[in-house]
């Protein structure tokens, strides 16, 4: 039988994606994590979980939430901001009259029973940019992109290079698609031949420069790729407003992996449906 759940109470209560686990809730909480778990007491304890599978009536299709835990640091590290770094998030949290550096780490996650959350009401919750930010970290340890480890050589020691020239167009960048020849390990005499959909936002398209913009970024984005010649041959470089790019356009994609500075500018991503069609 169906075990069914007041999903009405939880909601009463305020809990969701991002709430902050009360004194009650969070000692509850802590006693269900393993050992490998490391948690102490002035730590942040944050659900983790969709909202949908906080408030399901069903206890037997949703038994558990997935918890978090936040840790306060004294120093930050920018280099793990913005979903750069895919083992630990660190941002900044509003805390009375001035702010913390939060760090979450990757493996300092566990789940607790759901009807803990019916012993108290959140603390507080992750403001939406955050809370958004926390589930697509998590989101993008299982669905990143995977290129071959041949390719990856061929270009990584260029990699800050190529993350400056996105953010000097972070103001128009929404997302880095791009296609590769074949995912197979190449030897050294085998070329990896690529091409790149570069997603702006859709408004800049009314830009009156658009043109002359779209003409730059092409130039440029080729022109770093062009250099990992006869590894990496660019087959050529498509920017594209957001209104402009089907379903069927990104197929064969996989996402660049650089979609952090859209997160610095605080633009909004292309939606992950698109890399999970």
């Amino acid at each position: 039988m169906d075990r069914r759940f007041d999903s009405g109470a939880i909601a009463r209560l305020g809990w969701r994606q991002g709430a902050i686990l009360g004194t009650d809730v969070a000692e509850r909480a802590r006693a269900h994590a393993p050992p490998t778990v490391d948690i102490r007491c002035s730590d942040l304890l944050v659900v983790a979980s969709h909202d949908c599978d906080v408030l399901s009536p069903s206890l037997d299709k949703e038994p558990f939430v997935e918890i978090v835990c936040g840790r306060s640091v004294q120093t930050a590290d920018k280099r793990q901001f913005s979903g750069r770094n895919p083992r630990t998030l660190q941002f900044s949290l509003a805390d009375g009259e001035g702010a913390v550096t939060l760090s979450c780490a990757a493996h300092q996650r566990w789940a607790i029973p759901r009807e803990l959350l019916l012993a108290g009401s959140p603390h507080r919750s992750l403001p939406d940019r955050e809370r958004r930010l926390l589930a697509e970290w998590l989101a993008k340890r299982y669905i990143r992109a995977a290129f071959p480890t041949a390719f990856d050589q061929r270009w990584r020691a260029k990699l800050k290079h190529w993350q400056k020239l996105l953010q000097r167009r972070s103001d128009w960048l929404q997302g880095v698609y791009l296609r590769l020849s074949t995912l197979a390990e190449l030897p050294d005499a085998g070329a990896y031949l690529c091409h790149l959909i570069i997603a702006v936002r859709y408004e800049k398209r009314r830009d009156a420069d658009w043109a002359r913009w779209r003409v730059d970024i092409e130039r440029e984005v080729d022109a770093f790729w062009t250099q990992f010649k006869p590894g990496i041959s660019c087959e050529g470089v498509d920017v594209l407003g957001t209104d402009e790019i089907t379903l069927a356009d990104i197929e064969s994609y996989q996402r660049f992996d650089a979609d952090w500075v859209s997160y610095e500018d605080e633009t909004a991503a292309i939606d992950l449906s698109l890399d999970t069609a």
